[in-house]
């Protein structure tokens, strides 16, 4: 099985799903149709057997509807990751709120930025941790290097609860045996995704998945698209995770692929 772990939907209706930029990522949302139906088309003929749909944030907030809809719309495809505003004075209770009503598989919480959020260490990210492990849900930081000592933190105080690191927590390239996120290879709870963005940005795409592999083990690995963020071209992004898991026994392979994500309640 073949889980693509990061893909993103924008829905046509805007005065049902309306858009919130908030002028983060690239302007794929603006033009094409990229709703529920045609990414599951898109996956199906490159044979991939289920995607994650992780919430937009750049497009739509933490607005979830369009995503919770597509994904409502196809289970047998389609995973859920919503979004909650990590900044808001409860995002554990508005995490259990949106979990009440949509298949929440996982829950992003977006911080992208050079300094530590303060929601990191001034207990919302404990409150939305401890809710997710409450829910059985993986947490999916999209955090920068500078905030992974905190995530170790947070990681450290819940064990428990799984976390999947967007992009792997964007480290610098080529990987160096002092990079924040190898620190993190400790923590038995945490997984990576390791994604287009990513491997396009790699100098050698096969030697970052095998050092990470080594870290981490590639069951705690998974490959995620970034489609349509990263590229329009799904059958050449999925072709770039192949070829970048060469160096992985077919097993780790089968692991990388979709192994992890099934784990992880995303298959």
């Amino acid at each position: 099985m073949i889980v693509d772990t990061h893909v993103h939907v924008a829905c046509a209706d805007i005065g049902r799903y309306p858009r919130a930029p908030r002028g983060v990522g690239s302007d794929w949302w603006r033009s094409g149709d990229h709703g529920g139906d045609a990414l599951v088309a898109t996956i199906a003929r490159a044979g991939v057997d289920r995607a994650v749909v992780v919430q937009a944030v750049g497009p739509y907030g933490y607005d979830c509807r369009c995503a919770t809809d597509a994904a409502r719309a196809d289970p047998d495809h389609l995973a859920l990751v919503v979004a909650v505003d990590p900044d808001a004075p409860a995002p554990g209770e508005d995490l259990r709120a949106v979990a009440r009503i949509a298949p929440v598989a996982g829950v992003r919480v977006f911080g992208v930025g050079g300094a530590p959020q303060a929601w990191l260490t001034d207990g919302r990210a404990a409150s939305h941790t401890e809710a997710a492990g409450d829910l059985g849900v993986t947490v999916v930081p999209t955090v920068m290097p500078p905030s992974l000592a905190a995530i170790a933190t947070l990681v450290g105080a819940n064990p428990d609860v799984a976390v999947a690191l967007d992009h792997a927590g964007f480290p610098d390239l080529p990987l160096t045996d002092d990079s924040p996120v190898l620190a993190l290879a400790e923590l038995r709870a945490v997984h990576l995704k390791v994604s287009s963005h990513l491997l396009e940005a790699a100098p050698d795409p096969v030697a970052l998945v095998g050092r990470l592999g080594a870290a981490f083990g590639a069951d705690r690995l998974s490959w995620g698209s970034d489609y349509p963020q990263t590229s329009l071209d799904y059958a050449a992004l999925l072709g770039l995770g192949r070829a970048a898991a060469a160096c992985l026994t077919p097993a780790e392979r089968d692991a990388f692929l979709g192994g992890t994500a099934v784990r992880l309640g995303w298959g």
